[in-house]
């Protein structure tokens, strides 16, 4: 190894700089430094390395960590976790909230350790990079995910050519184009204006399982469907509007990259996936009438092929011999909510939908009651946090009768209802809101929720549900 331009010396860990272009962690540009340490605690095992630490008195022998100087200040280069959880260590100012209660008191032995670390500094990043290949895709350092292994390659296509990246990764210029294509697909999902903080935290972290939600659209259909192709810098582009395109491209990340808790924790769908069925509406809309699958022909193949995203087409029981008959089973509709599946990202609505699923309405109509309140109302609040608009709700709230206060159930729904603030992009959806039926539902639920005047009757609660099931489910579905 060229060691010209080389130089070793310590570093106090708070005076050095965490590093945004850090490919383990999808980060903005002008990322703090606070900002990048909460997603090394949440995504790259900080808090266990900073506990490991304090066991250990100390970082571990020969863990020399790699910085250079970029406008006046030493980047990290190799070992950010570290040195964040060093930072950490020393200063627990620096501690995010949530963290603060699990992370490690250092004792006064490690922080006589830690309070100077070693560092190798590189004369420029370009001289670190095929150190930094070397150690993290051969035995020593903790290897990258494919992940990063992606994001590292566009992030240094931004002032390398292909051919250079190829020559910086030890790689072929083809190896490198198949590296970038995945990267702006997973990236182009990423900026989408839809996630929750549950579900961003899934879609960034650097293990995700990409290779289904990419191979997709390596098949025909799908770039039939999407009307999608590729330029010079493996950007995707699509003949679709661009509202409709988002659109398709939201559904396809949700199927294919988040889990499902529905499915046992498991993404809707997987390379099995036929975007033929799975697109099987934008194909037939695609056709010209009366060409192909078009017209009521078409409507109907349609109709009959969509299935709930990825599903498989119906067939026989395992097991059932080659030949024999199958009685269709007919499913039962849900008299409370025995049918209801939770298909976001969000822990609180796993657990509320689980329990209300199984719950006995009849012989527990008080809890059963007390149950759908809360799952009306805290999907009714993940859908105008989607929507990024519970700040607006928040300023009307401060401005309202009882500033300070959070919202009520009321506040909740006539906010939602509004189909000028956005929490519903579908008409009929803010009119059922609006309804009557809504309102009489939530008063009774919050009579039950109080006991004052009434007492619980399964038949009502029956009623209630009924009312408001139809909302529920659309935001359960993950619309």
């Amino acid at each position: 190894m060229a060691t010209a331009g080389w130089t070793s010396r310590d570093f106090d860990p708070k005076k050095l700089q965490l590093d945004n272009q850090n490919p383990r962690i999808e980060v903005e540009e002008g990322a703090t430094q606070d900002q990048i340490r909460l997603k090394l605690l949440d995504l790259e095992d900080a808090l266990e390395l900073a506990r490991g630490i304090e066991r250990n008195g100390g970082l571990f022998y020969g863990e020399r960590i790699i910085v250079v100087e970029e406008a006046n200040k030493f980047v990290v280069l190799e070992g950010n976790r570290r040195v964040a959880a060093c930072q950490m260590l020393l200063d627990p100012s620096l501690v995010p909230s949530k963290y603060k209660t699990r992370f490690p008191q250092v004792s006064a032995a490690t922080k006589r350790q830690i309070k100077q670390i070693a560092a190798d500094v590189s004369p420029s990043r370009a001289t670190a990079e095929p150190i930094l290949t070397k150690r993290h895709t051969e035995q020593g350092a903790k290897p990258w995910s494919p992940v990063a292994k992606m994001r590292r390659a566009v992030r240094l296509l931004a002032s390398h050519s292909i051919d250079q990246v190829a020559q910086v990764l030890g790689t072929s210029a083809s190896q490198v184009k198949k590296l970038i294509k995945p990267y702006r697909l997973l990236k182009f999902a990423l900026d989408l204006n839809c996630w929750t903080a549950d579900e961003r935290r899934v879609l960034e972290d650097e293990k995700l399982k990409t290779n289904p939600y990419t191979r997709f659209f390596t098949l025909q259909k799908t770039k039939e469907a999407l009307k999608v192709h590729f330029d010079e810098d493996q950007n995707i582009i699509s003949g679709l509007t661009s509202a409709k395109f988002k659109k398709e491209m939201e559904r396809v990340a949700r199927d294919f990259l988040l889990p499902d808790p529905a499915n046992s924790g498991k993404p809707r769908c997987d390379t099995r996936t036929d975007p033929a069925v799975y697109f099987a509406e934008l194909l037939t809309d695609a056709q010209p009438d009366g060409a192909g699958n078009g017209g009521a022909a078409g409507a109907a193949a349609a109709a009959a092929a969509k299935p709930t995203a990825g599903a498989q087409a119906a067939g026989k029981p395992a097991g059932t011999p080659a030949g024999a008959a199958t009685q269709p089973q007919t499913p039962k509709a849900s008299v409370f909510f025995e049918n209801l599946q939770c298909h976001v990202q969000e822990d609180i609505l796993i657990k509320l939908s689980s329990e209300l699923r199984s719950i006995n309405h009849i012989k527990m109509p008080v809890a059963a009651s007390l149950l759908l309140r809360a799952t009306f109302e805290c999907a009714l609040v993940y859908r105008i946090r989607k929507a990024r608009k519970w700040g607006e709700l928040m300023k009307q709230q401060k401005q309202g009768k009882q500033p300070g206060r959070d919202p009520a159930l009321s506040d909740i729904i006539a906010f939602a209802s509004v189909h000028a603030n956005g929490v519903f992009l579908e008409q009929n959806m803010c009119k059922t809101l609006a309804s009557g039926t809504t309102k009489a539902a939530k008063n009774y639920l919050d009579a039950m929720t109080h006991m004052k005047f009434q007492e619980a009757d399964p038949q009502t609660l029956v009623s209630v549900a009924n009312n408001i099931r139809a909302i529920i489910k659309y935001i359960l579905d993950g619309n």
